[in-house]
């Protein structure tokens, strides 16, 4: 019996949106593909020190220097991992690796941000678990060192408004009060949930709250409707500074003028690199 194009289409045998969805699923590769290895051929040198963060364009930046360095086109450029995936990740392509105490300077350090607002040089980074938790204090340690700061991002998360949750680090021996002040300081606009391990989360964590290496909690902002303070739309440095006054707080994801270029991966546009006017030597924030 011959199936016709309704029950095929119900059944997977026909779909009319599937060759789109595939053809839309590999822009998407090759335009991160193609940002990564922007990123390095545009920005690290040989003779380098390199620092790297976390996240899917990251990965492919450090598997692309690799075979840059095999390759010679770039020689003696030395990795500094901000992340354990960036120690995996170089380490599996062959990219040397020292750490920041070991370094004299760091060249260039490269991380992908979770949100992007350009308008601002404001990015949000820690938001999410998967595939591994943040680890905000190295990176604020590794900015802190950085000559130059170089942002990867995805063209959907180019945003006029930063407005996804906001993770927060806090001393684990001491986690309820700081994120009584949190709550205290977004009530009404946002709700203070504590990051599990693993599993369904809620305020508390859940019945697995998750402990960084260093022993801390992390606590996520989750706004409402976009990243505001007493129900306004707040300059990000003051919602920083808030946030950075309240005791037990170690670390926040929210990124100050720090990037001198962001390369963004674009499916539609082909890569871009945005070159805010904001940017400026990295800052505490």
């Amino acid at each position: 019996m011959q199936l016709s194009r309704t029950h095929s289409a119900r059944f997977g045998v026909y779909t009319r949106s599937r060759p789109r969805l595939l053809v839309r699923a590999a822009a998407a590769a090759d335009s991160k593909r193609a940002a990564a290895e922007a990123a390095v051929d545009k920005f690290v040198t040989s003779n380098s020190v390199v620092a790297f963060g976390n996240g899917e364009l990251v990965n492919q930046a450090i598997a692309y220097l690799g075979s840059c360095l095999m390759n010679k086109k770039l020689e003696n450029v030395v990795a500094v991992p901000v992340s354990s995936a960036a120690a995996h990740e170089a380490a599996y392509h062959g990219v040397p690796l020292t750490t920041l105490e070991d370094a004299e300077q760091v060249s260039l350090l490269l991380d992908q941000a979770d949100q992007y607002d350009e308008a601002a040089n404001a990015a949000l980074k820690g938001i999410r678990a998967e595939p591994q938790q943040p680890e905000l204090p190295r990176l604020r340690q590794a900015l802190k060192s950085a000559k130059k700061v170089l942002l990867l991002a995805e063209s959907q998360d180019i945003v006029p408004r930063l407005c996804a949750s906001l993770p927060v680090f806090i001393d684990g021996s001491t986690w309820e009060e700081p994120a009584e002040a949190l709550d205290d300081l977004f009530l009404g606009d946002a709700e203070i949930w504590r990051r599990p391990a693993s599993g369904v989360a809620n305020p508390r964590g859940g019945e697995n709250p998750y402990m960084s290496p260093d022993g801390c909690n992390i606590v996520d902002v989750r706004f409402y409707e976009g990243m505001k303070l007493f129900g306004e739309d707040a300059q990000y440095e003051q919602i920083a500074q808030e946030i950075q006054q309240i005791e037990g707080v170690v670390a926040h994801g929210l990124l100050l003028g720090v990037a001198a270029a962001v390369v963004v991966a674009d499916p539609k546009q082909g890569v871009r690199v945005l070159e805010p006017n904001a940017a400026a030597a990295p800052s505490s924030s």
